[in-house]
């Protein structure tokens, strides 16, 4: 199927959903109440993003699992952000590059937040970045990743009643993929000497956007309608989501994710 005929069916989904009355309205994009200062922001203002949607200076690192540019996930992946980037809504919402996308494994650290669980046990609270950036490569040497590639993933939720922005939710395909998972992640909180408090909970997903301004209750419906659309495109195109081995990355903001190594590799370096 050609990208134009795809736009087209997904436009006539969008139009038939729109004529039956859209979906209900949505709390999580709503304005909270003004303080003193002004009205609140969202909270990825002044934290990942700026107001006019452009990155925020946010380095950290982080383990994931890139989504390979001209594949069906990733195509499927960016008719949903060129779909996002056509509504009346698109101005509430930073839109993130394609080779960006990805799924978090583990979460590393970030220069913004520094406490016990999410700063690594072995490192003074106040350390540099780059110290993590080096005390977690050493702790990944030797690490074996001793579980199957690929990881395979479902798609679960895509809707501003559960996030705002555009967060793709996924479950692991299966139990035996969750424990599979699960275990990794356990071996990785070892390993790094790292445990958020949601380590046992963590949602696995791909953002495409962070929201950045509010939307109004007409801007919501169209929205949670559009949301609706493009999870089930996603549904037909991508039932099964398979994802190569998860890469040690630093990042200075949402915008790329550079890949140090391949977790369980190490680097590779040409000897001479």
């Amino acid at each position: 199927m050609t990208n134009t005929r795809r736009s087209f069916m997904l436009n006539a989904s969008l139009a038939a959903m729109a004529a039956g009355g859209g979906a209900a309205l949505a709390r999580a994009t709503d304005a909270p109440a003004a303080t003193d200062a002004g009205p609140r922001r969202p909270p990825s203002v002044g934290r990942k993003f700026n107001a006019d949607g452009s990155p925020f200076r946010f380095p950290g690192n982080t383990i994931i699992s890139h989504i390979p540019l001209a594949t069906p996930l990733s195509d499927a992946l960016t008719s949903v952000r060129d779909t996002l980037a056509a509504g009346s809504y698109a101005h509430c919402l930073a839109l993130l590059p394609p080779s960006s996308y990805h799924m978090t494994v583990f979460e590393g650290v970030t220069d913004s937040s520094r406490r016990a669980g999410i700063w690594p046990a072995g490192l003074p609270i106040d350390a540099p970045l780059e110290a993590s950036h080096r005390y977690l490569e050493r702790q990944l040497e030797g690490f074996e990743l001793d579980c199957a590639l690929p990881l395979r993933m479902r798609l679960d939720e895509f809707s501003l009643r559960r996030d705002p922005g555009a967060t793709i939710r996924l479950l692991p395909l299966d139990e035996q993929e969750n424990r599979k998972l699960r275990r990794l992640r356990d071996r990785l909180s070892a390993q790094l000497r790292l445990r958020a408090p949601d380590h046992e909970q963590y949602g696995f997903h791909i953002s495409l956007a962070y929201l950045v301004d509010w939307m109004t209750p007409e801007q919501q419906r169209e929205y949670l309608a559009v949301q609706s659309a493009c999870f089930n495109m996603l549904q037909k195109r991508v039932p099964l989501i398979e994802l190569g081995a998860p890469e040690f990355c630093v990042f200075y903001d949402m915008f790329a994710f550079d890949t140090q190594f391949r977790v369980g590799q190490g680097r590779q370096r040409i000897p001479r």
